[in-house]
C-alpha cells in the first residue's frame, strides 16, 4: 500500500515546473473534482444551501407537498450505502 507521503510527493512532482497560471488551473481542477466527482463538500455549506430554500416549501400545492414528503422519507434509506464490486 502506498503511503500518503508518497502520494503527496507524486502530486508535487507533477506540478513542479508549472507556471503560476497553470498551477491555478490545476488547483481549480482539484477543487472541482473533490466537489463534483468525489462528492467531498463542506457540511456547513451544504446545510446553508438547504436553508436557502426553506421558505419555498410554503408555496407548494398539496400534490407537490406530498411528493416532497415522500422523497424526503425515502432518502435516508439510501444514505451510507456503498457499492461492492
Amino acid at each position: 500500500m502506498i503511503s500518503d507521503k508518497v502520494y503527496e510527493q507524486r502530486i508535487l512532482q507533477e506540478i513542479k515546473g508549472l507556471n503560476h497560471d497553470d498551477i491555478e488551473k490545476f488547483l481549480r481542477m482539484i477543487h472541482f473534482m473533490k466537489k463534483e466527482i468525489l462528492n467531498y463538500s463542506d457540511k456547513n455549506a451544504e446545510n446553508a444551501n438547504i436553508m436557502a430554500y426553506a421558505g419555498m416549501l410554503s408555496d407548494l400545492n398539496d400534490e407537490e407537498a406530498d411528493l416532497f414528503k415522500h422523497i424526503t422519507k425515502r432518502r435516508h434509506l439510501f444514505e451510507g450505502r456503498e457499492i461492492k464490486l
